[in-house]
């Protein structure tokens, strides 16, 4: 695999990554988009609080410039007052006294309404002079008359002008700024010679007022007019002027809010107009203030979501552990039997899935290792049925020297049957004993039943004939040695057993679908159900019956597995031995018992012509001596009833 290529990712991986993506970054922005709105909602309100406060500080310091116009008005307009200020003005040093007593009486009375905010009235008078109330002017009487805003009240009699704050024009005041209202009287307000009325008041009314609401030493209110100077604040000192770009944005609407900066150094700036003067009411509120709930509620927002995620990730990543751990397990385990390892077990814990899978890996497991050794009972009872096949020849060079020997002295005693009949024997024995390897071509196991026919004609006489149905492309298949001699033998001793005369075997194969089909039948006396029952039963149970018919069934399946072997059917006369085998082209009796049916080898020759052929065999008799026949029968089947006791005996 190049090194390259993608890996797939761990389980685990995409569990943890899955629940961030699906729970901490939802959390986590939803958390954020909530704070957020909250702050703007949060600000919203605040602004339109201090918006509302704002509104009602300008409402009443109007309230209160009204009242100090109203006063200017009344003073203004009082005839009495005029009258009596214009005889101050022209009596001598020895009678004013008395008119200036019943004038302080006078604008005694109207300083009640004023709670004492006014600081001083100045008269001034036609072609010059002035009279001071309470306190008096620091400025020239000269400099008062060439004010912008004296010229322009005197050219607007009897209207009260207010003139916005003063400064430096009273002695004897700590407070060296006032509040200024100016008027001019017609005559039409009596006989008087008072040109201007110029009344001065305190701002204590203004800071008053401002104190009366919330307000903290960093969020102070004040009352500024339009070139920046402060007519009055809440923090009791007078400080600078504000900033030019600050009072522009300020005065270039009667209302509204600003913020400089929108951070912990910023300030929000709510601001009014003060009725039709040029004063404005600002609130300077600091914005960490502003935002101070909102950082409170953001640090417990913030820190319940953190601890919600942690206490969420925790119980998440254990269960995503449950299920991962009892996973990776199974990969271990797995990894330890592709390895080799077949008594990997894996403990069932967990989910149920879990616990299922662990029960399902441990019964597979449990299988595996009962197939293996299921495999290795069948390998070695395969081997066992081969190791008696093999014994049961006894020793064959043995045996076959000894017949060389009876041939030899038939032959030197003219005993013509008893020569041919050792001969035929010989070569059926040499055929079977003699050539390496379980299997044999179909045309050697015919050369064989050919010869196992002479000598069963020999024994018995001529009371049966061979009928041959043999294909001749199945001629270079492969089936195991030894195998139809057991049927042939069942058909002759047992099926023919009650005729004398008109025995028919037939004997027919022929390829099918991947198999080669064997019959062979007879026209004897048959089979009865319990017999063919009982083959049935011995057959599911496994156990042998030397080299009959059970043991050529057995062997089949033992070498091609279950779906191979021998069936008996019942005839109306007589009885049917049909085989089913792979077929097997190729003589290698290794690659044949790991159950490979390719590959390709020469077959064996058919039969010589001097044997019986297979296309139609000559009928054969001759009448031997019957101890003659009984001593080869005997001879021939001794070996095969000890090798069907120690068969017995194995198994």
């Amino acid at each position: 695999m190049s090194p390259f290529s993608r890996q797939p990712w761990k389980i685990s991986t995409f569990l943890y990554l899955l629940l961030f993506v699906a729970v901490v970054v939802p959390i986590g922005f939803i958390s954020a988009v909530l704070l957020q709105a909250y702050k703007q909602d949060l600000l919203q309100q605040t602004t339109e609080r201090t918006q509302q406060t704002v509104r009602a500080i300008a409402y009443t310091a109007e309230q209160e410039i009204a009242k100090a116009v109203t006063f200017a008005a009344a003073v203004g307009m009082d005839q009495e007052v005029l009258g009596r200020a214009t005889t101050i003005h022209r009596a001598s040093d020895d009678s004013r006294q008395q008119v200036t007593s019943e004038l302080l009486k006078t604008l005694d009375k109207y300083g009640l309404s004023m709670a004492g905010h006014v600081q001083a009235i100045q008269f001034v008078f036609k072609g010059g002079g002035t009279y001071s109330y309470l306190k008096d002017l620091k400025i020239p009487e000269a400099s008062l008359r060439n004010a912008s805003w004296y010229r322009k009240t005197r050219d607007d009699p009897d209207r009260v002008h207010f003139l916005g704050m003063q400064s430096d024009v009273l002695y004897g005041l700590t407070d060296n700024r006032s509040i200024a209202a100016a008027i001019s009287p017609s005559l039409l307000q009596g006989m008087h010679e008072v040109e201007m009325l110029y009344v001065l008041f305190s701002r204590d009314a203004f800071e008053s007022l401002l104190r009366q609401n919330p307000y903290s030493r960093s969020s102070p209110m004040a009352i500024v007019g339009r070139d920046g100077s402060m007519i009055a604040s809440s923090s009791m000192t007078d400080g600078a002027k504000r900033p030019r770009e600050l009072t522009a944005r300020m005065f270039a609407g009667r209302e509204g809010t600003y913020v400089d900066r929108p951070d912990r150094t910023g300030t929000l700036y709510a601001y009014a107009s003060i009725g039709s003067s040029d004063w404005r009411v600002v609130y300077e509120i600091p914005y960490r203030e502003v935002t101070a709930n909102y950082e409170k509620i953001f640090r417990f927002a913030m820190g319940a979501t953190v601890l919600i995620i942690l206490l969420f990730l925790i119980i998440a990543f254990y269960f995503a552990h449950r299920i991962t751990k009892p996973i990776q397990l199974l990969v271990i385990k797995m990894s330890r039997v592709v390895q080799g390892n077949l008594n990997a077990k894996i403990e069932a814990a967990g989910s149920r899935e879990m616990v299922t899978i662990g029960q399902t890996f441990n019964h597979m497991m449990d299988q595996i290792k009962r197939l293996i050794r299921e495999r290795e009972e069948e390998e070695q009872a395969k081997h066992k049925a081969e190791f008696a096949a093999l014994q049961a020849q006894i020793n064959p060079h043995f045996l076959i020297n000894t017949l060389n020997a009876i041939r030899l002295m038939a032959l030197i005693s003219k005993a013509d049957n008893i020569h041919g009949m050792t001969h035929a024997l010989i070569r059926l024995l040499s055929s079977s004993f003699n050539r390496g390897g379980s299997l044999t071509s179909i045309a050697d196991e015919i050369e064989n039943l050919c010869q196992y026919i002479y000598i069963m004609e020999t024994r018995f006489g001529s009371k049966f004939e061979v009928r041959w149905d043999v294909e001749e492309e199945t001629k270079r298949l492969y089936v195991l040695k030894l195998l139809l001699q057991p049927i042939l033998e069942n058909c002759i001793v047992h099926g023919l057993a009650g005729r004398n005369d008109g025995g028919i075997i037939h004997i027919a194969a022929q390829a099918e679908d991947r198999a080669l089909a064997i019959a062979i039948s007879d026209n004897g006396s048959g089979m009865t159900a319990e017999q063919i029952g009982a083959f049935e039963r011995q057959s599911q149970t496994g156990a042998f019956s030397g080299m009959g018919i059970h043991n050529v069934h057995q062997r089949i399946q033992l070498h091609y597995g279950a779906s191979y072997g021998l069936r008996i059917e019942p005839l109306a006369e007589g009885t049917a031995f049909r085989l089913r085998v792979p077929v097997l082209a190729h003589g290698d009796e290794a690659e044949q018992s790991a159950g490979h049916e390719h590959g390709a080898m020469a077959a064996s020759p058919a039969p010589s012509a001097s044997s019986v052929s297979p296309s139609g065999p000559p009928r054969q008799s001759f009448d031997a001596h019957p101890a003659a026949r009984s001593a080869v029968s005997a001879a021939f089947q001794a070996p095969v009833k000890k090798d069907h006791a120690d068969i017995k005996n194995d198994h």
